[in-house]
């Protein structure tokens, strides 16, 4: 759809927020989740996404239209907004080391982690 045919108004959500991660993510993967409007082509949910891709300079995204009540939009635009969970510290832990093993260029480094992911492994089902 054409992003200026798309109707942002009545949103609860006032702060955008730094948008720079987000277009990196969206300039470098696409479009991972589409935005969702109503019949009317009002912004229902995705208005991070939306101001992202246009500040990005696209001109189209891809979109799902939701025959939606005003009580049912406001529902969702709450929801997306609240039921988001964040990594918690041992994921993200996880997560950085295959990062780091998967982009390291040095070998002792990718060793290293792997070791250490070894060594907690085994440790960790010693102590359940």
């Amino acid at each position: 759809m054409k992003i200026n045919d798309i109707i942002i108004k009545d949103r609860v959500r006032k702060d955008l927020g730094d948008l720079s991660l987000l277009k990196k993510s969206i300039d470098r993967y696409g479009l991972l989740h589409p935005i969702i409007i109503n019949k009317n082509n009002q912004l229902v949910s995705g208005e991070r996404r939306l101001t992202a891709a246009k500040e990005l300079g696209w001109e189209e995204i891809d979109v799902v239209i939701k025959d939606l009540t005003y009580k049912e939009a406001l529902n969702i635009e709450m929801t997306e907004n609240t039921t988001r969970k964040d990594f918690d510290s041992p994921e993200l832990t996880t997560g950085l080391k295959k990062h780091r093993r998967i982009y390291s260029k040095n070998i002792f480094v990718k060793i290293s982690v792997f070791f250490q992911q070894l060594f907690e492994t085994i440790f960790s089902k010693k102590s359940k």
